[in-house]
Parts: structure tokens; sequence; C-alpha cells
């Protein structure tokens, strides 16, 4: 009786205890705050000793274990050439499976200590090596080793989704990436997204930090309900007018390949044409280097039937402004919401950080990566008939209207966003999914705004170690290529 007595007071203690930590994370001003919680939370629920447990059928523990002592073995006999060859071999993205999302779902902070370890002995040797003098090992074998790891490995890409005022949430997500040092350099954005990646593309780290606060990152102009707006919940919508305020507060006027010059970012937008038979095009500074960021944030912000197509702009030979192909474009999320191919084709990324408020699909949104897949086959299915239905519509409309028409056009982009994928390898979605249609192209008070980037920064910071641990050999070779003078994303 003592002894179950002893044993009921134990458990309620730590109940007492696990509900104080779940609490200190959820109501948490900052990441540290945040980060010391999780990391007594763990200890408390026993996932601390998971964490230094090898083994496990989630992932190739023994190759991965088999490597790190490798590496640990040629620095320790000062084998500079046979660690170069077995680098050579061995630096591949999601070695042995430890890249998957679940592996960082089993305790509120980290992941196995051996795949923390084993990615600090593969960057460390990497520094190593390019310290070594010419002596050693060749600066043209070192240069060739730290291309062609970069190629294998890959590099990660944050592609922000459309998805109106909600926009503040993305720029919580980038702060809580910038304030630890993890924002990566390949972005993409369509819509509200489009907005998000020009005003971080185009400006510095250290400009950074100051613009994301919502007394400057503001959405038109500054705003406060008036009486009727407070009595009755009602907000007045946005015109043509607060987009371009924001554009020419928030955007500086450069073309793409000018803001790289400025930020050393490799941004993307999205932009949709409105021609039926006329391809969508990612806009960055390798496809169309001269073409304004701002007229390509103006097209992919251009809702069908609330605002006019756009006329894309670009700087010619002599500097002056000219457009930019004939055709007229419109929102981003009908072409690609989240261009993972196209940038791993551009930009060799494998990777991809998604910070998803599409308010369309987010109510549905599920991150099969970590929620498990019992679903998915039905979604797959419920989403490829659709699509089929609308593709044979498309087929019966073009006999009787017009490709131009509104009907025809509706069916096209509704076929063109059921096509496309919305789940990344790290997913960061609002906690709270439902909203207004009429809110999302409405004025947000300072505090609103302050709420839901607050909001972008907690969903962020369970996956910060997530991001750092995937991405520090990508950042490490990224770093050694640029203080080489070789641009990491150029591919070998």
């Amino acid at each position: 009786m003592i002894a179950r007595s002893l044993k009921k007071q134990v458990s309620l203690i730590s109940g007492t205890q696990r509900s104080r930590l779940q609490r200190a994370m959820q109501e948490a001003r900052s990441y540290d705050a945040w980060k010391r919680a999780a990391k007594e939370l763990d200890v408390l629920s026993g996932n601390d000793r998971w964490k230094q447990q090898d083994r496990t059928t989630l992932y190739d523990f023994a190759t991965i274990r088999r490597r790190r002592d490798q590496l640990r073995a040629l620095r320790q006999r000062g084998n500079n050439m046979g660690l170069v060859f077995a680098l050579e071999e061995g630096v591949h993205g999601n070695l042995g499976g430890m890249g998957r999302p679940i592996l960082f779902s089993k305790s509120h902070f980290g992941t196995k200590k051996l795949i923390t370890e084993y990615v600090d002995a593969v960057s460390d040797a990497l520094l190593h090596i390019e310290k070594l003098p010419d002596s050693e090992v060749d600066s043209a074998i070192k240069l060739d080793l730290f291309k062609r790891a970069s190629h294998c490995f890959g590099r990660s890409a944050l592609m922000f989704s459309s998805g109106g005022t909600r926009m503040y949430f993305h720029f919580g997500v980038a702060k809580a990436l910038l304030d630890q040092g993890l924002l990566p350099t390949v972005l993409s954005g369509s819509s509200a997204g489009a907005l998000t990646c020009a005003i971080i593309g185009t400006h510095t780290d250290e400009e950074l930090k100051k613009i994301l606060t919502p007394e400057n990152i503001f959405f038109g102009e500054a705003w406060e309900p008036n009486i009727v707006e407070r009595l009755t919940g009602m907000r007045r919508i946005y015109g043509s007018e607060s987009f371009e305020h924001t554009f020419e507060r928030l955007i500086p006027d450069l073309t793409f390949r000018e803001a790289f010059e400025i930020s050393g970012r490799h941004i993307s937008i999205s932009v949709s044409p409105c021609e039926r038979h006329h391809s969508p095009r990612l806009l960055n500074s390798i496809t169309s280097p001269h073409v304004l960021i701002r007229s390509a944030v103006r097209a992919s912000c251009a809702v069908p039937g609330l605002f006019e197509p756009v006329q894309l702009l670009a700087r010619n030979s002599r500097g002056k402004v000219v457009p930019y192909l004939k055709s007229r474009w419109v929102d981003g999320i009908f072409a690609a919401d989240l261009p993972a191919k196209q940038l791993a084709r551009l930009y060799g990324t494998n990777h991809y950080i998604v910070s998803y408020i599409n308010p369309v699909l987010l109510p549905i949104f599920r991150d099969h990566k970590v929620e498990g897949r019992q679903l998915q086959p039905l979604v797959s299915m419920v989403k490829g008939s659709a699509r089929n239905v609308l593709k044979i519509s498309e087929t019966v409309l073009g006999k009787y209207l017009s490709p131009s028409s509104s009907v025809s056009l509706a069916n096209k982009l509704m076929h063109d966003i059921l096509s496309q994928d919305y789940v990344g390898d790290i997913s960061i979605v609002p906690e709270r999914r439902l909203m207004s249609p009429l809110r999302l192209v409405s004025p947000n008070t300072y505090e609103e705004i302050a709420e839901l980037m607050r909001e972008g920064e907690r969903q962020t910071w369970p996956r910060i170690e997530m991001i750092r641990v995937s991405s520090k050999i990508s950042r490490t070779l990224d770093g050694i290529l640029k203080r080489a003078g070789e641009d990491g994303h150029s591919g070998y």
C-alpha cells in the first residue's frame, strides 16, 4: 500500500511538472526559453534516453556509426588524404535515412545523438581540410572535393506559400531562422509569399533585423479600426493603391540580379499566365535577371477577380525600364505555389522548408511525412479524380468557350492548384487553420501583426534543431566555397 501510494504521488508530481513545462513552451517569448523547457521535458519524459541510444528501426544507425568512427579515426591518425577519399565517397544527403522527419518528432528537442555527432564529424572534417596547406593537400584537389560534395549533398530552400495578410506568419518564420543563422539563401514565394520573398531577398541580414517588426513590415497604411469596425467586427478591404504604397516602401527598385548582388540570396517568384496555352514562369536571377522585382511581385499578387493582370517590366542594357514579354500575368499560386522541382534544377536544392498558410487548402493540410501515411492514398485518390474531372471539363469547355473566358480560366486554375504538392521535408503551418476570407485582404493592427509573427516564430522553434542538423553540412560547404570565391549554388 505504501509503495503504491508513493508511486501515485510521484506520478502526480511528474504530471504537474510536465504540465508546467508544456505551458512554459507554449508561452515562451524567446527560442532560448522554449529550448530550456523542451530539454527539461525530454529528461522528464524519458526522451533523453531515446536520444542517447543509437539503435532504432527508423534509420541505418550501423552505417552512420561506422562512418562517424571512420572520420574520427582518420583525423586522429593525421591521414589527410585518406580523409579526402572518405569524404568523397560518403558526403550524401540523408545518408541511411538520417534526415527523416519522424526522427525529429520522437522528442521535443533534437534527435539521436549519433546523427548529430556524424553531422559534426563531417563538417569538422571539411573545415579541417580547408585549412590544410597545399603541401598537405593540393588546393585543386580540395576545391574539387568541396564542389563535388556540395553538388552531391545538395542544399535547403525555404518556400513561402500564398495566403493574403496571413503573410505576417511568414515573417515570423523568417525571423526565427534569421535569429539562429539558419535562413536559407534559396527562397521562393507566390502571391503573399512573393512579397515576403522579395523583402527578404532585397535586404542584408542586418537590415532585416530592423525591418522585421510590426511597425515596419505592415501592409498598406498604418491602421486602427474605427468605431463602426470595432462594433461590427467588419474590416475595410485593401485597394490597389495599398499594394503600390507597400511595394514602394518595402521593396527597393532592383532587378533580380541586382538584389542577389546586395543580399547574396537567390529569390524566385512564381507568376501564372492569363492565356491558356502559355507556360507559368519562375522569375529569378538565372531565368530573368533583368526583370524588376516589384513588377514580379505585382503580378504574383494579382488575384483574378480582384486585381487586373500585370505586365512584367525589366531594365534594358541602357538602364531604361521596358516591358518584358508580351503576356500579362496573375497570381503565382496557380502556377507553382511551392516550385520544388524548378529550384532543384536551378540551384541544386533537395531539402525543402515550407511555410504554408494557403487558406484554401490549410484546413485539410496534413504533413504525412510526420503524421503518418494512413490517409495519404485516399487523399491522392480524391485529388487525382478531381484533376481528371477538371481536365475533361477543360476539353469540353474549349469547344464552346473562349480560352480567355472566366469559366475556362477558373477551370484551368483549379486543375493547376490540385496538380501541386504542398508538403515539404519540414512543414511549418499556423495552429489556427480557419480564417474569414475577407480578413485575408483586410488590414491588421500592429498588435495583430505582432501576434501572427509570434505564431510564426513559435511554430518554427520546434523545427530549429531539425533544420540546423539537416542543413549543417551544406551550410559548411557553402561557406567554404564562398571563401574560395566560388558560388556554392552554381552546381558542379
